[in-house]
């Protein structure tokens, strides 16, 4: 629509209280919050400087640089008994056709202790407002079968749809070849469903590892898939009502749910106009941190396991 900027589907109000704690001690509080929806990236917090304890950051030499947004200033964060290193940043001089992000902090989500939206904590990253999770129960019958074996067998799953996201069948754990399965140290964090932890299956000598995820406290708006397990469609045989998945159109591992880096099939939010036309080499992707995230701390103070894990 004319008159709108050109970020307008990017830079958002939330109505949300959101706060930001650093060794137990609130570091940023406030009911004026926007949530940055960049393209190809996950969804970020600002904060308005008001309601940011600047008493508590100290400037970094730190800076990274954005084609799109323009040039971040950092500062350290230290409260309690903690520091966290170049974790704040800011935009001060943000590029025209970009989101204003002045007066605005944010911080980088994993170097704080603890993200809370209203009193319910958060985990991985802001949750993006056009983002929808269903999880319905369904009378489809599945079938997962490894290397010939059939490794569960159910008319009982409960089917979750997730935008921009393959859907899951998650299969009652009375319905699979418990036998067959393993625990394994795997865990992965998403902030739509909850903490997720895995099993490897093994078939005769082979051993396929994380080859599936459960949850056992699954987020409310998920509650249904307590108690069952969960394929990777990716890389095994499901079967739905006798006929095969296809395979999905995606690299190998996944698009990005449990035990893979947060990347999408389909970006949810369309490049905005000062974007459009940007070969490689100008492109966010191309700036874009250790974690894959557009901004954060230098790679010394980024733990990689963390972040693929999306929490501790």
């Amino acid at each position: 629509m004319s008159g709108r900027p050109p970020w307008h589907r990017e830079w958002l109000p939330t109505p949300r209280r959101i706060r930001v704690a650093l060794d137990r001690e609130t570091v940023a509080d406030s009911r004026d919050a926007m949530v940055l929806r960049q393209h190809g990236f996950l969804p970020v917090y600002y904060l308005p400087e008001r309601d940011v304890r600047t008493d508590l950051l100290e400037p970094s030499a730190h800076t990274t640089i954005s084609p799109y947004k323009g040039t971040a200033s950092y500062w350290t964060v230290e409260a309690g008994g903690r520091r966290a290193e170049s974790a704040a940043w800011s935009y001060p001089d943000p590029k025209p056709g970009s989101p204003d992000t002045r007066g605005y902090f944010s911080f980088d989500f994993h170097s704080m202790d603890a993200w809370y939206e209203e009193d319910e904590q958060i985990f991985v990253h802001a949750r993006d407002p056009c983002h929808r999770v269903d999880a319905l129960r369904s009378s489809r019958r599945v079938r997962v079968s490894i290397d010939g074996v059939v490794a569960a067998d159910s008319s009982r799953p409960v089917l979750l749809f997730e935008t921009g996201l393959l859907t899951r069948y998650y299969l009652p754990l009375q319905d699979a070849r418990i036998e067959l399965l393993e625990p394994s140290d795997t865990f992965t964090m998403c902030p739509y469903k909850g903490r997720a932890s895995y099993y490897s299956l093994r078939v005769g000598e082979a051993l396929h590892e994380d080859a599936a995820w459960y949850y056992a406290f699954p987020l409310r708006d998920v509650a249904k898939v307590e108690n069952h397990i969960c394929f990777w469609n990716e890389r095994y045989a499901i079967e739905v009502d006798g006929e095969p998945l296809p395979p999905p159109a995606r690299r190998p591992g996944g698009d990005g749910v449990e035990a893979r880096e947060p990347k999408r099939r389909f970006f949810t939010t369309p490049p905005p106009e000062s974007m459009r036309g940007t070969r490689p080499g100008g492109l966010q992707h191309d700036f874009s941190r250790p974690n894959g995230r557009a901004e954060g701390p230098p790679p010394a103070h980024v733990d990689l396991a963390v972040e693929r894990a999306g929490g501790r």
